[in-house]
């Protein structure tokens, strides 16, 4: 627990916090599968960044508990709470820029009707976390040359973290993927990215907080720039090799059947799988 919680958070608060979490946890399989360590990081936590803390996962238990009961997997879930949430009971939640740190807690957003990326990211990982399922704030302080801070959501499943912006979009497909997150700079204070912790990082990294002075921040985080150039460049090579795949068994075909027609068998098969497989 961060230090200045210890001063305002009750012991109350607390059980309760723990009590939906772990209930949560038994409503389904695959939040049942969510690995131990990772439940208590990234699904009972209260708190993201230097939000005001408050009692969110009740009315949000509540609300978006049914939504998922169907789902056959985690990432099916995951998906559900992101393309709903925002107008489920007319909330019509919308997106405005510049409202950090004013407008950050659900109990904010809801009231207002909008929050900047910051705002709506907090929004859409409580949302997950309320369900069991893992997830955490993910941004960068400022972009390399374009200068601005953003933040944006990271969801666990299947053993992996995938990313997306608080909007109804697919995941892993966003307006700074590839470019210009491809750009920032592991290593960097104010030009890397990271994603928040709970609980103290190993190297005692910090997640900056764009908002504050020097950005200045006590939200442990971990720098996970590299993991986006590598996406980000892995991105770009797969239409490229994709087309490559293509003329290759488009080639091989040709060779196949000319040289069927020399043995007199016009008729022969191609390599089974082989040119829809790369289609």
């Amino acid at each position: 627990m961060p230090e200045i919680d210890r001063k305002i958070i009750k012991l109350e608060f607390l059980q309760n916090q723990v009590r939906l979490a772990l209930k949560a946890r038994q409503d389904n399989d695959w939040a049942k599968n969510v690995p131990w360590e990772l439940f208590l990081n990234y699904v009972l936590p209260y708190a993201n960044l230097d939000e005001p803390r408050e009692d969110w996962r009740s009315l949000f238990y509540e609300k978006f508990s049914p939504l998922v009961a169907g789902s056959g997997s985690l990432l099916e879930a995951a998906r559900e709470i992101n393309y709903r949430i925002w107008d489920l009971d007319g909330w019509n939640i919308t997106f405005k820029a510049e409202q950090t740190p004013e407008i950050m807690s659900p109990s904010q957003v809801l009231s207002h009707g909008y929050a900047s990326c910051t705002g709506l990211s907090i929004f859409n990982v409580n949302a997950l976390r309320a369900v069991g399922i893992p997830a955490r704030v993910a941004g960068t302080p400022e972009w390399v040359g374009s200068g601005g801070n953003h933040d944006w959501v990271e969801v666990w499943a299947d053993g992996v973290w995938s990313f997306f912006d608080a909007i109804r979009q697919p995941f892993n497909q966003t307006w700074f993927f590839p470019d210009p997150v491809r750009w920032q700079v592991s290593g960097s204070f104010k030009h890397a990215v990271y994603a928040a912790s709970f609980k103290p990082t190993p190297k005692d990294i910090i997640f900056p907080l764009a908002w504050r002075d020097d950005f200045e921040s006590e939200v442990p985080g971990y720098d996970v720039t590299k993991y986006y150039i590598k996406a980000a460049h892995d991105s770009q090579q797969q239409p490229q090799q994709a087309q490559e795949e293509v003329e290759a068994a488009s080639s091989g075909q040709r060779e196949q059947e000319v040289a069927a027609a020399v043995a007199g068998n016009p008729g022969a098969d191609v390599a089974p799988g082989r040119v829809a497989h790369s289609a």
